[in-house]
């Protein structure tokens, strides 16, 4: 485990299971975690926490893969959420992002989907990636294969299930859709 001076003083109530091999947990200057469990295992696999970010509920499971990754980028928070990866792919959440509560993020469906006639699995893992400056509302759902790009807006109880091809939007519903283009948010209420 890699992590700065002064970063155990700002962990409260936080549940480390650290087992396999090879696998590592990178904390960035100034990170501030609470209420949260994070679980790692399987091989070769990397949970990087960036400078400045505010985890304060939630948990971070990276667990029986092989080479897998969750990274959240700097200055990033996150008010309550559950980061899943179980399957061969990865989660990437960019710098200055803000999470809010009961957020779900996860990389597969844990159980497989076969096609009748062929016996092939319909349903398998894939990356979600989360650009920088990206905004998601309460109780979002942001499943397999997601791209949202930078200044993105998701409202409260959107379910993404896709990649979006342009940011400065928001994004809402179920599934998710562009509902306003040409936008940009702030952290201040102006």
């Amino acid at each position: 485990m890699d992590m700065p001076n002064g970063v155990l003083q700002r962990m409260k109530k936080v549940r480390l299971k650290i087992g396999g091999c090879n696998n590592r947990l990178v904390l960035g200057e100034g990170v501030q975690l609470t209420n949260c469990e994070i679980r790692l295992d399987g091989s070769n696999n990397l949970i990087e926490i960036g400078a400045g970010v505010r985890f304060r509920s939630g948990k971070i499971y990276l667990r029986n893969t092989q080479g897998q990754h969750i990274r959240i980028g700097a200055d990033t928070t996150v008010e309550g959420a559950y980061l899943l990866v179980d399957e061969p792919a990865s989660i990437e959440i960019g710098e200055d992002c803000m999470l809010s509560t009961n957020i779900l993020i996860r990389t597969g469906d844990k159980h497989s989907i076969l096609d009748m006639h062929t016996g092939e699995r319909i349903n398998p893992s894939s990356d979600v990636r989360i650009g920088s400056r990206v905004w998601i509302g309460r109780e979002v759902q942001v499943l397999k294969g997601s791209v949202l790009h930078p200044e993105s807006v998701v409202g409260a109880c959107s379910v993404v299930t896709r990649e979006f091809s342009e940011g400065n939007c928001v994004i809402a519903g179920v599934p998710a859709r562009v509902v306003r283009k040409g936008t940009r948010w702030s952290r201040d209420l102006l």
